[in-house]
This record gives structure tokens, sequence and C-alpha cells, in this order.
């Protein structure tokens, strides 16, 4: 059972890490299990990591249907540095070609990721193909851009 600390810590994490994910044309297939263990204390569980990413990239624009899509990592790390410091203005992001997609959700004790990155989904769903397009480059982004 997970407690209400890390129900929380997971929801803010969907909060930030929705804002950096990006798609980009690489190869055949999308990569199923994106490991980001490297980012430590920045790293979401990779349940929650792979539910999110399969529900945004599943609103990605059909006409790039054959255009396949890769999890960055290094942009979960950049939404956990934004964590650390909520009121930190988003302009890192922004100077990168990066928008917005927020979603704020109330804490509950019995809400689960399925819900609440669905939830997360459905409000951002008309704006994913646009964004997906419009990010499809990848940066190596680490925290001295962002201080």
């Amino acid at each position: 059972m997970v407690d209400a600390l890390s129900i929380h810590s997971v929801m803010e994490q969907c909060y930030v890490l929705a804002i950096f994910l990006s798609v980009v044309a690489l190869s055949e297939s999308i990569q199923q299990q994106p490991d980001c263990s490297q980012l430590r204390q920045y790293a979401m569980p990779r349940n929650v990591r792979l539910d999110l990413a399969t529900k945004v990239l599943a609103y990605e624009n059909k006409r790039d249907a054959s255009v396949s899509a890769v999890y960055l990592c290094a942009l979960e790390g950049l939404a956990g540095l934004i964590l650390e410091n909520p009121h930190k203005p988003l302009t890192c992001p922004h100077s990168l070609g990066m928008h917005s997609l927020v979603f704020e959700i109330e804490e509950e004790p019995d809400i689960n990721v399925g819900v609440m990155s669905q939830a997360a989904i459905n409000v951002w769903k008309d704006h994913i193909p646009h964004k997906a397009l419009h990010m499809g480059r990848e940066y190596e982004i680490n925290s001295r851009y962002c201080r």
C-alpha cells in the first residue's frame, strides 16, 4: 500500500513530468521501458512513467503514425529540478522550445496512478498532438541550464 506522502509525491511528479513529456522521431518502435534510474531522486516510478507516456502517445498526431516516439529521461530530470522549487519560473523549459501542459488534482487517499494520469490526459488531449509535433527535437539537459 502506498502512503499519502508517496501519493502526493507521485502526483507532483506527474504534474511536472507532463510539462516535459516529449516525443522524438528516431526509430520504428516506441521505447517500451525507458530506464531513468540514473536520475536517482528525480526518477519517477517506472509504472507511473510508462502509464503516462503511453497515454500521451495515444493522442499523438495520427498523420505521423509511422513516426515512433522516445521518452527522454533528461526531461524527467528537469521536472525533478523544478519540483525542488515549485515556485521557480518555467523560463528554462520555455527557452528550450517546450511548452507547459499543466494539471493539478486534489490529494485523495484512495486515488491511484491510473486514475490520476487519465484525468490529466483528459485535460491535455486536445493539445497533445500539436505539442508533440512542436517538441520534436532532442535536447541534452542538465541542471546548469536552469539555475
